[in-house]
């Protein structure tokens, strides 16, 4: 069974806030023109990610006597004190057993001892799916023979959100299309030479799917003439109403 070791103070201990230190910071900021607004403080404290943390004490072990492990969803703390000799010695013991919940990435516990030398166990939350980036496939639309856009038309029937942009000018491996929740960003970096003078192109956008769409079901539709359409559906409730 492999043993988690334990640090004495908690990573990233003294980068952590204080109020002096966030004036400091808040300070510095206003003398170097970019003031710390409150939505920029409260955007930054959605970004921490959450974490299960438990707190225990173990008075007269030493950081060295206390072993932890995690198996089958618990994670299990040891500790054995010995002093004497092989005549007369003492021996104390201490376990504790805890129950990690569902949802914390058991692959990324860890334990450490802070300050009050009372013992941590905490490991972050699986991101959920909706707050996970993840890129959307481009699909290609191909060029109908008689009917012009007939095929766009086809794809694009019965997508209440649909958003369109014309990126004829970059070629489809230099298009990159992601979504975040609601949030779809595309993105798009070109750089070559042409005749002679080295071109660079960049395009940035974002789009918020409105509520009642369907988001995991979002399509990307690239057509010959490079025009880039992005659609979703409605959510199935939504349609029975």
């Amino acid at each position: 069974m492999d043993f988690l070791p334990i640090s004495f103070y908690r990573p990233g201990h003294q980068a952590q806030g204080t109020p002096m230190r966030d004036l400091l910071s808040y300070m510095l900021q206003d003398e170097l023109g970019f003031p710390v607004t409150t939505h920029a403080l409260q955007h930054r404290k959605r970004e921490t990610p959450e974490k299960w943390h438990k707190s225990f004490r173990l008075d007269g072990f030493h950081p060295d006597e206390v072993k932890v492990s995690v198996s089958d969803g618990m994670v299990r703390i040891k500790a054995r004190h010995e002093r004497g000799d092989e005549d007369n010695r003492d021996v104390r013991e201490a376990t504790r057993t805890l129950k990690i919940p569902a949802g914390v990435d058991q692959g990324k516990v860890h334990c450490f001892m802070d300050h009050d030398n009372h013992y941590v166990v905490e490991a972050p939350f699986i991101p959920k799916e909706e707050d996970q980036e993840m890129e959307l496939k481009i699909e290609d639309v191909p060029k109908a023979i008689t009917q012009g856009d007939e095929d766009m038309q086809v794809a694009e029937a019965g997508q209440p959100f649909k958003e369109s942009l014309d990126l004829s000018v970059f070629e489809p491996d230099h298009i990159n299309v992601k979504r975040k929740g609601n949030i779809i960003s595309v993105s798009a970096d070109h750089d070559k030479e042409e005749d002679g003078i080295r071109v660079s192109r960049s395009f940035r956008r974002e789009f918020t799917v409105p509520e009642g769409m369907d988001c995991s079901q979002v399509k990307v539709c690239r057509d010959p003439e490079g025009r880039l359409t992005i659609m979703a559906p409605t959510r199935p409730e939504e349609d029975d109403k």
